[in-house]
């Protein structure tokens, strides 16, 4: 499943080419430029390969693996050293973004049922103007060129954004600006004029995340969506994110750290151990059912 239409294009950044990805510092902002001369992307293993590293990333691989063959529907398996790229590239990005490995892979599971083919094209008048595309669903505004016009991704290639790892590394980048700031939440004040008289000024400053988790905005966009069934995005993200957190026994601090959904009237609280829609208790069970790691990967 794709990110929801009401999901707004990457609103931060901006990269003059694609190797920028892997050169810009963490939580880029909307002034960082892009390196002339960047290294290439890190080869597979290059990041977790020796001591008590190499658990963690044998544990992110053999997760990586158990869970795409359970849930891949009509898609080809992935080979192990497909499984060690992605991985590679999960612990990389989130390093850099100090994100939690498992929160990516939630958001990839939603995303894209862990399909790196996968895409979403939208239309008006007949033509594409617009793509979701990759395991991040990472949107494309397009030129006649098939090149992306927005933000962070903006003079990337649409062939050059479907690559696995560039893909991780954007969505990754998105889930940083979210937390740092970028969602936008409105409050009310009362302000005093130089003649005493009071007036209530309404303005926009950045959301306190609440009620929800702040990875809601990686598909509400800027503001967080409490109506409707978008409303429980970060619920269904958490749900599968505790998930991957169990099998690999590692943490997940976001989880803990405030309030995940918004409580409906009468209804009981929202908990990550509790998925509640059908596809989300099926995916909950299968990321369970993947095996555990041996708890070596946490020392």
């Amino acid at each position: 499943m794709l990110a929801d239409l009401r999901k707004l294009p990457l609103s931060f950044g901006t990269a003059a080419a694609l190797a920028s990805l892997f050169v810009a510092p963490c939580h880029a902002r909307a002034d960082a430029t892009a390196s002339d001369s960047a290294p290439p992307p890190p080869s597979v293993g290059s990041q977790l390969d020796t001591g008590p590293d190499a658990h963690t990333a044998s544990c992110l691989k053999q997760t990586i693996c158990a869970v795409k063959e359970k849930i891949r529907w009509q898609t080809p398996a992935w080979t192990p050293s497909q499984c060690s790229r992605v991985a590679d590239a999960v612990a990389t990005s989130a390093k850099r973004h100090d994100l939690s490995p498992t929160l990516l892979l939630a958001i990839m599971v939603n995303e894209s049922d862990m399909n790196e083919k996968a895409a979403r094209l939208y239309t008006r008048d007949g033509k594409v103007y617009a793509k979701d595309g990759g395991l991040m669903a990472i949107r494309c505004l397009l030129d006649d060129h098939d090149r992306c016009t927005n933000g962070n991704v903006r003079g990337v290639a649409w062939k050059d954004l479907m690559d696995p790892v560039t893909n991780i590394e954007l969505g990754a980048r998105e889930l940083a600006h979210w937390r740092d700031g970028g969602g936008v939440m409105s409050k009310t004040i009362v302000k005093l004029d130089a003649d005493g008289h009071r007036s209530r000024v309404t303005k926009d400053v950045p959301c306190d995340h609440k009620t929800h988790g702040w990875w809601a905005h990686y598909n509400h966009g800027p503001r967080y969506i409490d109506k409707g069934y978008p409303r429980h995005y970060p619920h269904r993200i958490a749900v599968l994110d505790h998930a991957f957190a169990t099998v690999m026994n590692t943490p997940a601090p976001e989880l803990t750290a405030g309030r995940i959904t918004i409580r409906d009237p009468g209804k009981r609280e929202r908990t990550v151990d509790r998925p509640l829609e059908p596809r989300y208790k099926k995916l909950y069970e299968q990321i369970l059912s993947g095996g555990t790691c041996s708890a070596l990967a946490l020392n």
